[in-house]
């Protein structure tokens, strides 16, 4: 599903084998392999049958390489024989990730296939976009399955008090979006501009980068460690990994029509993390200013369809420990558009509050927990119950429900008929 890696991402891939081949690597290297085979079961309620049926089985090899070099190969296979969460895909095999982690000096340099993570908010991402995200299952998959690993270059240096983080890349692989016909294709007003009355759209097809140098993204992180508290400086200058649909109205002999043209846009994101332990009492924070942000419109005036804005967006998150083996944390995401005209497809405010309660038992044999994310804005959201139970060093078994609920136009109430139980097992070997 993954996009082929273009000739850049050729390069790092032969960079990572040529680091293979000369890193002296003894013949009785220590190798480890495991492999984790693990079957999750939908029921959709409002239609009362199964909705998936997924079997995952994930193999993974580390090779010691010698001379502080590692090897990481994780592949993944899955397979949906019920086939109605992705209509054209019922099953796939990919590998996850591929890179090497060696030292240079005092740093320490990962390169290949990886997933790179900026931010640790519950739920909903402010920083953690340097890979893009399969939404095949809207934010129900766990991110580190949905989020989508890329070819790259990553290298920690650390200078004085602080480590500095540099990123390089070129592969040219964006979100994964649901198809129309998709269990959950989007269909909110707030993602999608909906036409005028009475035109006709004609979509056309996507418009994406020329696979060139320039056309790479680039980041880079310096984080700290300061009288208690963690922070981080964050710049990602990259291509935004959703298309900015661009519109042009015309005149037929038929009537009017709207052509649609998706394209991919460059945009930087300047971010800071923060966080600090008081106590029982844990204050963290992200706080992103994206330049150059689309926003689609349906205002006919508007000449191509789209506005080109600056956005600030934030979370803050408070975790609270009190409690034996219990969790209790709360966030505050926020997103502020620096111009909001009228017809834009959506407000220049948004706010949406998560809660997270965990606890504990039985030698933490057993945990509960419920995910609650609401919107203000639309009084929409996802009630997230879960129960786990850790029958043994090997095997995990899970029950839960995912409960949509709000207003259709919302970004959660779009799938208020998607309500599901679920429940999974997974064995390590």
């Amino acid at each position: 599903m993954t996009s082929l890696p273009n000739a850049l991402c050729v390069a790092v891939f032969n960079v990572t084998f040529a680091l293979c081949s000369v890193l002296p690597m003894a013949a009785t290297a220590a190798i480890d392999a495991s492999i984790s085979v693990g079957s999750e079961w939908a029921y959709a309620r409002e239609e009362r049958q199964t909705e998936k049926f997924e079997t995952l089985i994930k193999p993974e090899f580390e090779v010691d390489l010698g001379a502080n070099a590692r090897l990481t190969v994780i592949g993944r296979l899955r397979d949906d024989r019920r086939n109605r969460i992705d209509v054209d895909d019922s099953h796939d095999t990919e590998l996850r990730e591929f890179y090497i982690q060696t030292n240079i000096g005092r740093s320490f340099l990962t390169v290949g296939k990886q997933q790179i993570v900026w931010g640790k908010a519950d739920g909903l991402k402010v920083l953690d976009v340097v890979n893009p995200q399969s939404w095949r299952e809207f934010i129900l998959d766990d991110f580190d399955e949905s989020r989508i690993p890329l070819w790259s270059a990553n290298v920690e240096i650390p200078v004085n008090d602080f480590t500095l983080q540099l990123l390089w890349l070129p592969d040219p692989t964006y979100h994964e979006f649901a198809d129309a016909g998709d269990r959950y294709a989007f269909t909110s007003p707030q993602l999608i501009p909906q036409p005028p009355a009475g035109v006709v759209v004609a979509l056309q097809a996507e418009e994406r980068p020329k696979r060139t140098l320039k056309s790479s993204d680039w980041g880079m992180r310096l984080s700290t460690f300061w009288q208690g508290w963690d922070l981080t400086l964050n710049y990602l200058y990259h291509y935004s990994d959703t298309p900015v649909l661009f519109r042009q109205l015309s005149m037929t002999p038929t009537g009017a029509l709207a052509t649609i043209t998706p394209r991919y846009e460059r945009s930087q994101l300047v971010g800071a993390t923060f966080s600090n332990a008081f106590g029982d009492l844990t204050l963290r924070g992200e706080v992103g200013y994206t330049l150059d942000r689309y926003i689609s419109t349906n205002a006919v005036a508007d000449s191509n369809g789209v506005v080109k804005t600056n956005e600030l967006a934030y979370v803050v998150g408070l975790d609270w420990f009190g409690v034996s083996d219990t969790l209790l944390s709360a966030q505050l995401f926020q997103s502020h558009l620096k111009e909001s005209r009228a017809g834009m497809i959506r407000d220049g405010v948004e706010t949406t509050m998560t809660f997270l309660l965990k606890r504990d038992f039985m030698n933490e044999t057993l945990s509960g927990e419920l995910l609650w994310l609401h919107n203000i804005d639309f009084d929409d959201g996802l009630a997230r119950p879960k129960i786990t139970y850790q029958l043994s060093d090997e095997v995990t078994l899970w029950f839960g429900v995912d409960l949509f609920y709000g207003d259709r136009s919302g970004i959660f109430g779009q799938f208020k008929k998607r309500d599901r139980i679920v429940s999974a097992f997974e064995v390590a070997l």
